[in-house]
């Protein structure tokens, strides 16, 4: 068994003679250089949880310095934080050092015989090998305990370079230092992760499967490969039931998804030469590589939805402890042949070099010549993600997103009818995912409804639920995006209570209707927040209760509160451009702003919340992101007096232009024709599946014509 065939050996020998992977090659030599230059010894003691190397005050990753095991220090501020928990932590570092430089100098000696290069691989190898024994005496309390990492996950995750490392240099290792990695490193890691085998369909398991899995062909086991691949909660199962039909992880974060990803690529690396254990023939694979594409903001990074790196993207970086996502592209180019994947490659060495260990191994000399695409209009139904795009111009397309779907798993956020907005080439309004697990924040803000740009009862975040989509229009005059959940008697003070939300969209504007009913009064609150400054003509003054009002409340710093019985509109202004909302009130309506942490917590923004308490409330709210300046003048809402009418009309005047829509919610009533006719008119309608409104309107206020 063998992880690289004499074939593939060829294969590499002839890329990293090519140009187009010499940066590959120069970041090769100089992260061996940087190694032999500062080496580093296996730790005596076991690495700690990389999510506690962390500032605590600033939210942002310490700065990781090997000469200082015991000092670790805040980018921001230069504050030293010390203790064992950092240097637990730093530990980590230091194993992902040793073992990401093990398989990058064992390639290198391979490609050129350098004894330099050989010598710090088989003292990483055995060196873990003699210690693994040590670290198997500490205790841990962790619910997955790692042996020479914090848990399973970071055991797997380390290994797996070793095992590599191992299968490039084996031959020129003793029959003694043979026998001591493998049986007591590789042997014992396998057996640990079996013993402590993540039972669900998670994460932690894929990864697991792929150091199982890894090792086995390495140590010509088939028993350890049969239970990678077949086991109970093996490769096999976590592909059927983890991989929703629209190829996202059911965990709905976008970090975790190539997370989880490459530990199933790692699996099938590794699987590739067995022809009755050769995974790449699994569809799922090529979906989970597709998904991402089809979900990107137009500057190709990607939402960070439910536990979710803000950093996230198609282009750079993707998650923590994997490659960027070049890497992935880089083995999905060579296995399927997809030209989406080649035009992801293009497009992100147009910014980056073409330097990363996965195109030295996979890499196609030639990538396709044409520029990508902009994408449409999106819909990954099984996960409930619907996705609005406008003009094909990448950089004035504006992209929604209403996220409605399964919660997610551990990994979800409590934030159903959670809209998302990106426009004019930037984030006005992005889900800020976690900023690391070790904060505070992390539970009391970013895990709350009140962080999301969705509604709350009471204050109380939402609890788990999956919504359902009405109906999706990508293509036309105009798009929609249409969905609900609801929550049963048992869901506290959500019992009862159903949401819906409806988003229709043209180029520069979109229309939001949010209506919420709930068996008794309640206080219904309907949050948004934006980057950059916000104005408004609304009559406000100091709020200070907020902060007692909900859960993550108390993160809302700078609160003002107004009255807003009539209509009202705001605008929060950026570096450049800004964004203008027009919105219809209500007799008890009020409107709250506060500034909120953002991601990293230090990069605030302003929230700003509509307000009603009763049984139900209907919001209806324009928004109107802008690159240089509004072209909206004017919008005017038309609404029944009558309860149950069931139908909506807005008015928006921009650039001289009127268009005029009708929102009819409930198809079995007729509104009457108000519509006036002139050439500088744009007519919509927009017909709903069945929706009553409960909410008494107040009297027609419409001009006419």
């Amino acid at each position: 068994m063998m992880l690289l065939s004499d074939a593939d050996w060829q294969r590499i020998h002839q890329r990293a003679a090519l140009p187009t992977f010499g940066p590959a090659m120069q970041r090769l030599w100089d992260e061996a250089a940087d190694f032999l230059a500062r080496p580093v010894a296996v730790p005596p003691e076991p690495g700690g949880y990389y999510h506690d190397y962390f500032c605590p005050e600033h939210g942002v990753q310490l700065h990781f310095d090997l000469a200082w095991p015991q000092r670790h220090v805040c980018p921001i501020d230069n504050a030293i934080w010390q203790g064992e928990r950092f240097d637990a932590a730093w530990r980590w570092f230091v194993n992902n050092r040793l073992a990401e430089s093990a398989i990058r100098l064992a390639l290198l000696w391979r490609l050129e015989g350098n004894p330099a290069h050989l010598e710090p691989v088989i003292r990483t190898l055995t060196g873990y090998a003699e210690q693994y024994a040590t670290y198997q005496q500490i205790a841990r309390t962790v619910a997955n305990p790692g042996v020479a990492t914090y848990t399973t996950l970071d055991e797997s995750v380390w290994v797996l370079p070793l095992a590599w490392a191992y299968e490039m240099v084996w031959e020129e290792l003793s029959p003694t230092q043979q026998r001591l990695i493998q049986e007591q490193l590789f042997v014992p890691v396998a057996e640990h992760l079996i013993q402590h085998h993540f039972g669900g369909i998670h994460n932690f398991a894929c990864w697991h499967n792929a150091a199982i899995g890894t090792l086995g062909v390495v140590l010509a086991r088939d028993d350890l490969i049969d239970f990678a691949l077949g086991g109970d909660y093996g490769c096999d199962q976590q592909l059927r039931q983890g991989v929703l039909a629209d190829g996202l992880w059911f965990e709905g974060s976008f970090s975790y998804h190539f997370y989880t990803l490459y530990a199933l690529l790692a699996l099938a690396k590794a699987m590739r030469h067995l022809p009755v254990h050769d995974l790449r023939a699994r569809p799922e694979l090529r979906l989970m590589l597709l998904a991402p594409i089809h979900s990107a903001y137009p500057d190709g990074s990607l939402p960070a939805t439910n536990d979710c790196w803000y950093f996230t993207s198609t282009v750079a970086d993707c998650c923590h402890g994997v490659p960027p996502a070049p890497a992935f592209y880089e083995i999905g180019y060579d296995w399927y042949d997809e030209a989406a994947f080649g035009q992801v490659l293009q497009r992100a060495y147009a910014q980056t070099p073409r330097d990363s260990l996965d195109a030295l191994l996979f890499g196609r000399a030639e990538l396709p010549d044409a520029t990508s695409e902009s994408l449409p209009s999106t819909l990954l139904p099984a996960s409930g993600y619907a996705i609005l795009r406008s003009d094909p111009d990448t950089h004035n397309q504006r992209y929604l997103l209403l996220k409605y779907g399964p919660h997610g798993g551990g990994h979800g956020h409590p934030d159903k009818l959670n809209l998302i907005l990106y426009a004019c080439g930037q984030r006005f309004s992005p889900d800020l995912g976690t900023p690391g697990y070790g904060l505070n924040l992390f539970e009391s803000w970013y895990r709350q409804t009140a962080s999301h740009n969705t509604v709350t009862i009471d204050g109380s975040s939402q609890p788990e639920a999956t919504g359902e989509l009405r109906s999706f229009q990508g293509e036309g005059p105009f798009q929609a995006a249409d969905a609900s959940v609801g929550w049963t008697e048992e869901a506290g003070i959500y019992g009862g209570v159903s949401m819906r939300r409806v988003v229709l969209a043209r180029p520069a504007y979109f229309l939001d209707l949010f209506v919420v009913e709930a068996p008794e009064p309640r206080r219904i609150d309907w949050l948004y927040r934006n980057g950059g400054s916000l104005r408004t003509d609304l009559p406000l003054a100091e709020y200070p209760g907020i902060t007692t009002e909900g859960e993550g409340y108390q993160h809302i710093s700078a609160a003002q509160r107004s009255p807003a019985s009539g209509d009202w509109q705001a605008e929060w202004r950026l570096p450049t451009g800004g964004l203008v909302l027009f919105a219809r009130g209500a007799p008890n309506g009020e409107v709250l702003t506060g500034v909120t942490p953002g991601n990293p917590p230090s990069e605030q923004a302003v929230t700003l919340i509509q307000r009603r308490t009763g049984r139900a409330a209907v919001f209806a709210t324009l928004f109107h992101p802008y690159g240089d300046a509004p072209t909206i003048s004017a919008v005017e809402w038309a609404v029944p007096d009558s309860p149950g009418a069931g139908w909506v009309g807005c008015r928006v005047t921009l650039g001289g232009q009127r268009e005029d829509w009708l929102i009819q919610l409930r198809p079995d009533l007729t509104p009457p024709d108000w519509f006036a006719v002139s050439r500088a008119q744009e007519k919509f309608t927009y017909r709903s599946p069945a929706l009553a409104f409960p909410h008494s309107w107040d009297a027609p206020r419409f001009l006419a014509a």
